[in-house]
């Protein structure tokens, strides 16, 4: 099994280092690690990021690692690239000299709200969860139309701490999901929504389900932001994923998709 999103201390909020979390796949059972840390331009969420300076060492860490541990285990590289559409260029620009493995796309801030701090809660928490939900698929849109991405990470992340919009937002949701399969681009099913209130996977069971019928590709990831953290609930994940249908969950190498096979009773 595979965990394609795992966080590094370069990204100022996570903590142990890239061996570590190495170590923890091993140790859990993986056929592949991938680093997929933050690259947050925008200036209320960059001190939550790596630096771009940062860029070529995290980069060359993570090569260095897939060569140690060839025996082990399969270690990626990405980039979980927030997006803002001021810097959407500059970005393209900084990822542009690495051959990453594959490139994610998130959506944490809407306007001057940020969605998934914990500490950053009054705009937040004054919103109504429909206009949060609202704007956060309407810049999630713009993110697909910009391109230069391969993974929608954690789709439904606005409902992190609790709060669920209205079904109104289903017919927005099949649109998107429309638009994710004529992009050829992949979901994945982000674990760590056990971690907090909303208490369930991202995206949930009925998204999964109708990423399931739109025929879009789906990897898994633990979202790990500490070494012990990597593969967390996957018992369920895989369990949810084959209920819904998938047999297979998507990997990469330089950008390129590759299918790794489903099956029961498989090891994290």
């Amino acid at each position: 099994m595979i965990d394609y999103h795992v966080h590094t201390s370069l990204c100022n909020h996570a903590t142990g280092s890239m061996v570590q979390y190495v170590k923890s796949a091993i140790d859990a059972g993986l056929s592949e690690i991938c680093f997929l840390d933050h690259l947050t331009l925008n200036k209320k969420g960059s001190h939550l990021s790596m630096e771009p300076g940062y860029v070529p060492f995290y980069y060359q860490s993570a090569r260095h690692l897939a060569h140690v541990y060839k025996n082990h285990i399969r270690v990626k590289v990405g980039l979980e690239v927030d997006f803002d559409p001021e810097n959407k260029d500059l970005v393209k620009k900084i990822i542009a000299p690495y051959a990453f493995d594959v490139i994610g796309g998130s959506v944490h801030f809407i306007e001057n709200i940020n969605i998934v701090s914990t500490k950053d809660t009054k705009a937040r928490d004054n919103e109504d969860i429909d206009v949060i939900c609202s704007r956060y698929l309407d810049v999630l849109q713009l993110m697909i139309d910009a391109g230069g991405i391969d993974i929608i990470c954690h789709l439904d992340i606005f409902k992190k701490f609790g709060r669920r919009p209205s079904d109104r937002f289903d017919k927005k949701f099949d649109e998107i999901l429309s638009k994710i399969r004529y992009n050829n681009l992949t979901v994945e099913l982000n674990t760590s929504g056990y971690n907090h209130k909303a208490n369930e996977f991202y995206p949930d069971a009925s998204l999964l389900k109708k990423c399931y019928e739109k025929k879009i590709p789906v990897t898994i990831g633990s979202d790990a932001h500490q070494p012990q953290s990597v593969g967390q609930h996957y018992d369920k994940a895989i369990d949810l994923l084959l209920t819904t249908g998938y047999r297979h969950v998507s990997a990469f190498t330089r950008r390129m998709r590759y299918e790794i096979p489903l099956h029961k009773n498989q090891k994290k």
